[in-house]
């Protein structure tokens, strides 16, 4: 007589490993999901930066005094940035303040994160989580 081989796992190893498995999942979606969050609000932030940059040569260019606005429109369609995402708006306001420096403050989204108001030097703590859309005349909606 021949002996059957019997060699696999049995159904309660299997469901046991699928439950393990889970519980890894969970542990792990829960680690990762706020350090996405913070990673596109830095990204948020980042940006705004570089735009800033682009919006003070503007600024520059345009004889630097007095009070300027610019939309986030206006400044991709300077030419002297590539436009990053589709789904930003917002403005930045740019005043001289007297001593040869100027004021500035920025308004940005992205459908998820905002910046509202900001000085620059913008961080991740800067932005908020918001789905509302930044004005795009310097601070009026």
């Amino acid at each position: 007589m021949e002996k059957l081989n019997k060699k696999g796992f049995t159904l309660v190893e299997l469901l046991s490993v699928i439950v393990i498995l889970s519980v890894v999942v969970l542990i792990a979606t829960n680690a990762v999901i706020p350090m996405m969050s913070n990673a596109k609000k830095q990204v948020l932030a980042t940006e705004a930066n570089t735009i800033l940059g682009t919006a003070k040569s503007m600024y520059a260019n345009d004889g630097a005094s007095g009070s300027k606005c610019y939309s986030y429109n206006d400044v991709i369609k300077s030419g002297l940035i590539t436009k990053s995402d589709e789904g930003y708006n917002g403005s930045f306001l740019i005043e001289s303040n007297g001593n040869g420096g100027y004021n500035i403050k920025v308004w940005l989204s992205n459908g998820t994160n905002l910046i509202d108001g900001k000085s620059p030097d913008i961080t991740s703590d800067d932005v908020i989580e918001s789905s509302e859309e930044a004005s795009t005349t310097c601070g009026k909606n």
